[in-house]
């Protein structure tokens, strides 16, 4: 019973949060006038970064970060990993410690407010449905990598079920091809456990882990399947739960 009153009163304080949020949004986009778009996109991105945080960190979540290392310091970057949660986004967000914008599915971008903030990061919203949209969004979101912007991509599609890893779709891994990307694989075990128990919010104990990256010119880079079977289990070496 308290479990299900605090998260009742989380998800309430939530939306207050997307209130301002929206709000803090309309300021944004004036600023815009009056910056450079790196400078824009760099203050974009952290203010993302302070509400992915809180965010995680409201739910009396913890989250273990290990790798920041492996991130690259220049040239295009496009991460990988699992997706467990509706929190992933936050988390990555919060806690990578970059700038990152995602390639998200379509139904995101029917969420007031998110959308809109997404689509300052970059994001793009992809329709899985419509091979012709899929190729124009890894068109555009392979110029924003390779002006040195890194973007997510999650190669399962959607969420998996609680703490495993499905099959990866090997088109995603176009995405990094296309830029000629760095690819950055990443872990995040225990988020599923924020929500996707029973759909009340729970504090969790996250590990959030940044594998070593897979550059142009490896010998798996370009061979698909072999790119996909090595991702997929340098992640699955990662879970616990």
């Amino acid at each position: 019973m308290f479990n299900k009153l605090t998260s009742i009163l989380w998800k309430v304080f939530f939306v207050i949060m997307m209130l301002l949020l929206f709000i803090f949004l309309l300021f944004h986009l004036v600023t815009k006038l009056f910056l450079s778009p790196s400078r824009y996109r760099r203050l974009t991105w952290q203010m993302a970064r302070v509400w992915g945080w809180f965010t995680v960190v409201s739910t009396g979540t913890r989250v273990k970060v290990s790798g920041r290392e492996n991130i690259p310091l220049e040239g295009p970057i496009c991460f990988m990993g699992n997706h467990q949660s509706y929190f992933d986004i936050p988390t990555l967000l919060g806690f990578a410690g970059c700038p990152m914008g995602f390639i998200a599915k379509q139904e995101l971008a029917r969420v007031p407010v998110l959308k809109q903030w997404m689509v300052q990061l970059p994001s793009f919203f992809l329709d899985r449905d419509n091979a012709r949209q899929a190729i124009k969004v890894f068109q555009a979101a392979a110029k924003v990598m390779k002006e040195g912007h890194p973007m997510v991509i999650f190669p399962e599609g959607l969420r998996a079920e609680r703490g495993k890893v499905a099959d990866f779709h090997l088109g995603s891994l176009k995405l990094a091809q296309m830029a000629g990307a760095t690819i950055v694989p990443f872990a995040l075990d225990g988020t599923w456990r924020m929500l996707e128990i029973d759909g009340d919010i729970h504090a969790a104990r996250v590990n959030f882990t940044i594998l070593p990256p897979v550059r142009p010119g490896d010998p798996i880079y370009d061979d698909k399947i072999a790119l996909a079977a090595h991702l997929k289990s340098s992640i699955e070496a990662c879970l616990t739960d």
